[in-house]
């Protein structure tokens, strides 16, 4: 080969070099969140998530749960633990005036519960990520003024991709889309924050129970440990040591659930049939918390098969349908009674072991299918 093709052949195979160099030493964006915060358990998640991705989120929380993570309630002016209640567009203007200079640093925000924290960023003018978990519109179900006004802006965000909305459950991903129009994400929470996992090494089976006299009139295996029983507070380790969790639900999501699947501990529910029968015997007790309307003792909505009329058998059945713990997609291998008889039928004779260890393989690609979904939200919003 003569000298100038051999320096052609150097110069080219030196560019193609330096510029696969400079494409693969390429940093990827990071990107900086602010979320206020009524809910622990939901933010703690979003953040693990987004921290394994190389992002920051910085959460001001106003719960009385905080301890739960080792801190404090937020001292926050403005919007805070009570005042939020009564939260109208001349506090958002409050609270954007008050703390427009700090939260211009953020590249977008998350609004977890509740939603409405929404409106205290719409004249920030950036993304705001809303994670749907708990009937959105609190705290104006006793206002529809502010409850259409609360639609109003957040249609208004999406319809401008301002506002990327993600439901954590596929009963609210629902409800969202009866009440407000809007069509979001169904991403499963996946709550790793808690760092724990099944063993199985003690006997017994906690039992989350209101009717704890009944369950023992139905039912004589002495195995069963009440959860407010343990001791206060205990860890979610010393949680997990059982041999499994019995669940009578007061709702159709909650962060403890998802907490307990991803650390792949055997799960029992009553069958979709024996849940009909327990929530028309105990209404107080079961599924007691699927509207803001049973909560606060109103007068349902008289529109046909409105969510929050859960009088209507069709609405009922919708959120039943709905719940996280029969969606065999994303909650495989949750054991699921038909009587108290069955029940104790389950607890003496399944192998939660065994049950244990196809949740954990479920769960490797339950976590990659949940991390991509947030890759793509997050590339929307400049993250590659």
């Amino acid at each position: 080969m003569g000298d100038y093709k051999l320096r052609a052949l150097l110069c080219i195979l030196g560019l193609f070099f330096s510029t696969f160099s400079a494409y693969a030493e390429e940093p990827v964006k990071k990107l900086r969140f602010f979320n206020l915060d009524l809910h622990i358990s939901v933010i703690a998640d979003v953040r693990n998530i987004f921290e394994e991705q190389g992002h920051e989120v910085v959460d001001w929380s106003i719960s009385g749960h905080t301890w739960v993570f080792g801190k404090g309630r937020a001292p926050v002016d403005v919007v805070n633990q009570n005042t939020w209640m009564n939260l109208t567009p001349e506090m958002c203007d409050q609270f954007y005036e008050h703390y427009k200079e700090y939260l211009s640093q953020f590249d977008g925000f998350i609004v977890t519960h509740t939603p409405a924290f929404a409106l205290l960023y719409e004249k920030l003018n950036k993304p705001i990520i809303i994670v749907n978990s708990t009937r959105y519109e609190q705290p104006f179900t006793q206002s529809p003024e502010k409850w259409k006004w609360l639609n109003s802006c957040l249609k208004k965000g999406v319809e401008e991709k301002k506002i990327f909305f993600v439901s954590n459950n596929k009963g609210d991903q629902k409800y969202l889309q009866q009440q407000a129009g809007i069509e979001s994400e169904h991403i499963p929470s996946l709550c790793l924050y808690t760092n724990a996992t099944y063993t199985g090494s003690r006997d017994g089976f906690i039992v989350r129970c209101p009717f704890m006299d009944a369950l023992k009139r139905g039912i004589s295996c002495q195995n069963l440990i009440q959860n407010d029983q343990l001791p206060s507070p205990h860890s979610w380790q010393e949680l997990y040591a059982f041999k499994g969790i019995v669940h009578f639900p007061y709702n159709i999501s909650t962060m403890s659930v998802f907490e307990q699947y991803s650390a792949n501990v055997p799960l029992f529910f009553p069958s979709k049939d024996f849940l009909r029968t327990l929530c028309a015997i105990y209404p107080d007790n079961i599924l007691s918390q699927l509207s803001f309307f049973q909560i606060f003792h109103l007068n349902p909505p008289s529109t046909p098969e409105d969510l929050n009329n859960i009088q209507d058998r069709k609405s009922l059945n919708c959120w039943i349908d709905s719940a996280d713990f029969y969606d065999v997609e994303n909650m495989p291998y949750i054991q699921y009674f038909d009587s108290f008889d069955h029940l104790e039928e389950l607890l003496l004779t399944t192998d939660c072991n065994a049950i244990s260890q196809k949740m954990r393989e479920h769960n490797e690609k339950r976590k990659q299918l949940v991390v991509e979904k947030w890759q793509k939200i997050l590339s929307q919003i400049g993250a590659p």
